[in-house]
Formats: C-alpha cells, sequence, structure tokens
C-alpha cells in the first residue's frame, strides 16, 4: 500500500484483511469536523473506509443498513463489505454519480428527485407500526424540550419577537397528535442523493433512527424547495402521497426549531450557510407563518 498520512495503521490493516493489498488511498472526508472517509483502490472494485465520529453514529449505520438499506434494492445504496465495532468503521462499496445538488439540467433535476422520493418511501416501509412510536414521540419532546437552550444560544440572531413566533410555532408540536413514524434517514439532502444522469443512489445512514417521518422533509424545506417549489412537487410524486394536513403543521414546527439550531451553532462553529438557512427560515415563519 501506498503511504497515507490520513489512514491509521489500524484501518489500513482491517481494509487489507477484507480487500487484500490496497494500492491508493484518497482522503474524500466531508468539509466539516470530524468526517472521516478515504476512497482506498484494492486489486478489485474501489470502496470507501468510513469511520463514525462517535459509537452511537456507528450503530445506527449499521443497524440502519441491517434494517432498512436492503428495501432500496439493488444498487441504489453502497453494499457493507465489513464492519469493525472496534474501529468504528465501515467498509462500504462505492456507488457511482455525484451529488444530486450538482445537476444543472432542470428535467434531469425533477426526474432525480422524483426517484428520490421513491426511495425515501421503500427506506420510511422498512419498519413501521407500534414499535417505533414511542421513539417519535421522545423525538417530539426532545425538540420542544430543547428550544429554550437553541434560543438562548443565538442570542442577538434572533428578536425577542422572533423568538416569540419560534417558540409559539414549536410549542404546537405535541397538539399534532401521533405523527407517521417509521425509520427514518435523518439527513436526507442533496449531497447524500447521488446521481449518474439516469438514477440515484442514497448514501450516508449514520443519523438514521425510528422517528417521525416527515423530519425527513426538514433539511429540504429549509433549503432547496423554497426557490424549487418542481422539486417538491416531484419529490411528493415518487413518495407516493402528499403529507396530511397534521404533518404539514409538524413540518412547520420542525423547520421552525430548526431555524433556531441554526442560527445558535452556525454563528459559533463559522458556518454562513447554516447561519443563512435559519435566517432565512426564520423571515419565512415571520412573514407567512408556515413553509
Amino acid at each position: 500500500m501506498r503511504e497515507s498520512t490520513r489512514l491509521p495503521s489500524s484501518l489500513a490493516t482491517w481494509a487489507e484483511s477484507v480487500l487484500g493489498p490496497l494500492n491508493c488511498v484518497r482522503d474524500t472526508s466531508h468539509a466539516r469536523d470530524k468526517s472521516q472517509v478515504w476512497r482506498v483502490t484494492g486489486p478489485a472494485r474501489d470502496h470507501y473506509v468510513k469511520v463514525a465520529p462517535e459509537p452511537t453514529l456507528h450503530t445506527r449505520e449499521t443497524c440502519a443498513y441491517r434494517v432498512a438499506v436492503a428495501h432500496l434494492g439493488h444498487a441504489n445504496a453502497p453494499v457493507v463489505r465489513d464492519s469493525s465495532a472496534g474501529l468504528l468503521a465501515l467498509l462500504l462499496t462505492v456507488d457511482g454519480g455525484e451529488p444530486l445538488k450538482e445537476e444543472e439540467s432542470p428535467a434531469r433535476r425533477r426526474v432525480a428527485h422524483r426517484q428520490a422520493g421513491q426511495l425515501l418511501h421503500r427506506f420510511h416501509d422498512a419498519m413501521t407500526g407500534p414499535l417505533v412510536q414511542p421513539e417519535a414521540t421522545g423525538v417530539v419532546d426532545n425538540t420542544v424540550a430543547g428550544l429554550d437552550k437553541h434560543l438562548a444560544e443565538a442570542g442577538d440572531h434572533l428578536s425577542a419577537t422572533e423568538a416569540d413566533t419560534l417558540r409559539r410555532l414549536v410549542s404546537a408540536l405535541p397538539g399534532c397528535g401521533p405523527l407517521p413514524a417509521a425509520w427514518r434517514h435523518g439527513d436526507f439532502r442533496g449531497r447524500n442523493l447521488l446521481w449518474n444522469g439516469r438514477r440515484r443512489a442514497l448514501i450516508d445512514f449514520e443519523r438514521s433512527e425510528p422517528g417521525p417521518l416527515v423530519t425527513d422533509f426538514v433539511e429540504l424545506v429549509t433549503s432547496l424547495w423554497p426557490d424549487h417549489p418542481e422539486l417538491r412537487t416531484a419529490q411528493f410524486e415518487g413518495y407516493g402521497r402528499p403529507l396530511s394536513e397534521k404533518e404539514e403543521r409538524a413540518l412547520t414546527a420542525f423547520a421552525a426549531a430548526d431555524a433556531a439550531s441554526a442560527l445558535a451553532h452556525g454563528p459559533l462553529h463559522g458556518d454562513p450557510l447554516l447561519t443563512a438557512r435559519g435566517r432565512r427560515t426564520v423571515e419565512c415563519l415571520m412573514q407567512e407563518g408556515r413553509l
């Protein structure tokens, strides 16, 4: 194997025990703290070595591959070649394509988002029923309970009137009643949807766990859909159903909580995109009352 200052020897030894001698190692981590992903080339096809930032995330992703990913169908997600709890690592096949957000053709983007909706529907169908309802209730309770902390951390990035509006919207979340719940992706966004011009694949399941299905649309409704409502339409065409009235109310509430979190963490970590997303959501909620 060629020398790599970024792939620890323990990971290299483990990967080579599965793949054989590695010819090339390339760091493909995201530009954020704690992301550790390498693309490695062995005697056969390329693979990814992915190390979770903490045990909980490794457990979630491993469980997602066991419980839900198989429902996506052939070539619609990576395949786990091996997993190491001790190293918090997964060895994954490489699926062709680039992040969906890179697609420039409006027509192909609509097709891709329709297909993405189909994938998400399959993922959500993997585990449903009463077993996941307690976890969904816990997500709602934690969202409401954590809001004041985020509002305080946001400080001057929110006016008193804006903070009161977010508090009012989020406090309505328990009143939406039991929400449809199942295994959710947890980070459903363009960078985790690969697209090769014809078909899509879903990746990155470390945030996956049972919860309200509607939470998988928060990232899209606060970033992509305001500028591209046609992609929202395409997404739900593929998903097979629109959101119910109570899910629409819950989506607004979760988006309000997400805005408070974004304005708490974005400035603190020097993330202008996260801060701008939170600011835009707040302004939309102040003007329209919903997303």
